[in-house]
């Protein structure tokens, strides 16, 4: 069996003949764009993912005999949603307690930097959540079925603590 070639192989940077040659350094260049912009868009997805999780939380969490949150009720639901971890890092410090050793380190860091962290967002600038201050956005967050696509649907909203001294 015989295989004809037509044209010249295509160059990779492995093959190319100088590390210092226009062709290598295009190649790099390619490479480079095509891994920025895979980094860049994985980054982008993040956003939406994190916002769909604090969304659910919040459809999971909501009263349903609440016709209408007033700002009182939606301060305590955010307190709850800030409180979150408590249950898994009390856990994680009994366990440093039992054994002496730090085998959930990097577990606790995260939740206590994630703890920092949203605790100041709500203390100053505002912590963005669902705007389930209006009826037919609760009653929306309610029937949500968790699809990211329905995200721009939302309104959402910065809110405060209340108690600002």
């Amino acid at each position: 069996m015989c295989i004809l070639y037509t044209g010249k192989p295509k160059t990779t940077v492995l093959n190319a003949n100088h590390p210092n040659s226009r062709k290598t350094k295009q190649l790099i260049k390619s490479k480079h764009k095509i891994a920025f912009r895979d980094k860049k868009k994985y980054v982008n997805l993040a956003k939406p993912s994190s916002l769909c999780e604090k969304l659910i939380w919040f459809r999971d969490n909501i009263d349903n005999t609440i016709e209408q949150y007033t700002q009182e009720t939606l301060s305590s639901l955010i307190e709850k949603y800030l409180n979150r971890f408590d249950h898994e890092a009390s856990i994680i410090k009994a366990r440093h307690k039992d054994k002496g050793n730090r085998r959930f380190a990097s577990r606790e860091d995260v939740i206590r930097h994630t703890i920092e962290r949203e605790r100041e967002e709500y203390n100053t600038a505002g912590i963005e959540v669902p705007n389930i201050l209006e009826a037919g956005q609760l009653l929306y967050l309610r029937t949500w079925d968790g699809d990211i696509k329905y995200l721009p649907n939302f309104k959402i909203i910065r809110f405060r603590c209340l108690n600002i001294i």
